[in-house]
């Protein structure tokens, strides 16, 4: 029998969508629990808040003050259902569409206003 482990295996792995899009990492899990039962992964969470609580509180406050100044309506936190995972492997390949997801609303809303290119993030082919 095949193990998972939810830490190395799942949590911060890399996500692609029904069209092999890269669509960012898994930020969280959300375990559901029922009386009598073992529990079980029922959700993969995505998204800005989540990759902020796991560095801190002070961060995740930050980060809502950012949002509000900005004015970015949404916390774009993206809830997959994990029965939506197709395979996992060295990349999670889910059945979702990228655009369907509330974190990349922000991401293209933060390139769009905010970062257009990161120094060093490209090498220019000469």
């Amino acid at each position: 029998m095949k193990t998972l482990s939810l830490v190395h295996d799942v949590l911060d792995a890399q996500l692609l969508d029904k069209h092999h899009a890269k669509i960012g990492r898994v930020d969280g899990l959300a375990l559901e629990v029922e009386d009598g039962r073992p529990p079980r992964v029922a959700t993969i969470l995505v998204g800005g808040p989540i990759r902020d609580e796991r560095v801190g509180r002070w961060v995740l406050g930050l980060m809502r003050a950012l949002h509000r100044l900005m004015g970015l309506k949404a916390e774009g936190v993206s809830r997959i259902p994990f029965s939506a995972v197709r395979e996992i492997s060295h990349v999670i390949e889910i059945d979702v569409e990228e655009e369907t997801l509330a974190s990349e609303h922000v991401e293209r809303w933060l390139c769009d206003h905010v970062i257009l290119r990161i120094p060093g993030g490209e090498r220019d082919e000469k």
